[in-house]
């Protein structure tokens, strides 16, 4: 792959490391701002509790795909970016174009 190719995902990893890495931060402190439970009633405490839950699936969403920039990122600075990590062929631009953390090729990850 050209230099220029790389640089540009690595361009659009970063900037995708920067807001990942925000939102998990702001998911976090939201779940940690939530009211003690004690003085509500059972439907607020219920309400409470899914509010939770939902930030925190959006975290550990936010986690995972932070997880793979990271990886992406760093297959980009040993050289290995774009090679598919089962077969060892190049993924085509196309799919690194629509998933730049993609590790597999269309073929190997199906």
């Amino acid at each position: 792959m050209r230099k220029d190719r790389v640089a540009q995902f690595k361009k659009r990893l970063v900037e995708k490391h920067r807001q990942l890495s925000e939102e998990v931060v702001r998911t976090a402190l939201y779940g940690k701002d939530q009211e003690d439970d004690s003085i509500k009633d059972l439907g607020d405490q219920a309400n409470t509790a899914y509010t939770r839950e939902f930030f925190f699936e959006l975290g550990s969403s936010d986690r995972r795909m932070l997880r793979d920039v990271i990886s992406a990122l760093q297959r980009i600075e040993d050289g290995s970016f774009g090679c598919c990590e089962r077969c060892g062929e190049a993924i085509s631009e196309k799919r690194l174009a629509a998933l730049p953390v993609a590790r597999h090729r269309i073929d190997c990850q199906r």
